[in-house]
């Protein structure tokens, strides 16, 4: 892995994934607020069993299933996705496209070292958001009333971080071995929201039900790590997916002629 690219990276990507973060925690605390004014009236929604699975349960009359709600199965996959395509695709493809890959190239680093390094970016800014909604559900919850531990907001933030991780290999696997953003992040994008609704409907069909585990979802939040905390299984899955996109990506980037 190249260090300084490293750092160049997060140094060029710094700025948005700690406004991310700090968003995130921001979003928590209200979230949190609002628990004691409203959860008790709204209670468990009566939501069709489909929509109900998409939204976590839509159990809106604990703290638990408020976090898991609003946090766990909206806010947070959808921030910690946004910030790994971004990363993964604006410092391979993104940068191809400027031009600035192909200049880096000609100095004396490896492609595989280059792509190590994005990579690695990558997980250090999905890692910070996970932080940062990490934080943000010890403070929500304690302003919501308190009724969470520690440890399983922990197992979520650290599930939530797994995750990310995940579709932003993807997102640089693709982003490497095409060269073109858009594709890359669009289709990206697209698998992850695929996996989402695999995750919230599969389970109604019993036919399909097996589709659930070709969805990065189910392994993010299928074994409920904010009530049960964390699944080590699950965390296996997503890492050795993400190594073995990367992989991909250090083979997709070697093998094509770089547009200049």
């Amino acid at each position: 892995m190249s260090l300084p690219a490293l750092k160049m990276t997060l140094r060029l990507r710094m700025l948005t994934t700690l406004l991310s973060a700090l968003g995130m925690i921001v979003v928590i605390l209200m979230v949190g607020a609002l628990f004691p004014a409203v959860g008790s009236s709204i209670g468990k929604l009566n939501l069709p069993k489909g929509v109900a699975m998409l939204l976590g349960g839509a159990d809106y009359g604990s703290i638990t299933g408020w976090m898991r709600s609003e946090i766990g199965a909206v806010y947070g996959p959808l921030l910690v996705a946004y910030i790994g395509i971004s990363v993964a695709t604006a410092s391979t493809a993104g940068e191809e496209e400027a031009g600035i890959l192909a200049l880096t190239l000609a100095y004396p680093i490896e492609r595989s070292r280059l792509v190590l390094a994005k990579a690695a970016a990558v997980a250090i800014s999905v890692a910070l958001v996970a932080v940062g909604t990490f934080f943000g559900l010890v403070v929500g919850v304690a302003v919501g009333g308190g009724g969470i531990p520690v440890a399983d907001t922990g197992a979520m933030a650290l599930h939530l971080a797994f995750f990310g991780w995940a579709v932003g290999a993807l997102a640089l696997a693709l982003a490497a071995s095409t060269g073109r953003r858009a594709l890359a992040s669009g289709a990206a994008a697209a698998f992850a929201l695929l996996g989402f609704l695999i995750n919230g409907f599969a389970p109604l069909v019993s036919a399909i039900d097996w589709l659930k585990y070709f969805s990065v979802f189910y392994y993010y939040e299928g074994h409920d790590p904010i009530a049960h905390g964390i699944d080590t299984t699950d965390l296996a899955v997503l890492a050795g997916t993400a190594i073995a996109l990367i992989a991909l990506a250090v083979l997709g980037i070697r093998k094509r002629d770089l547009r200049k």
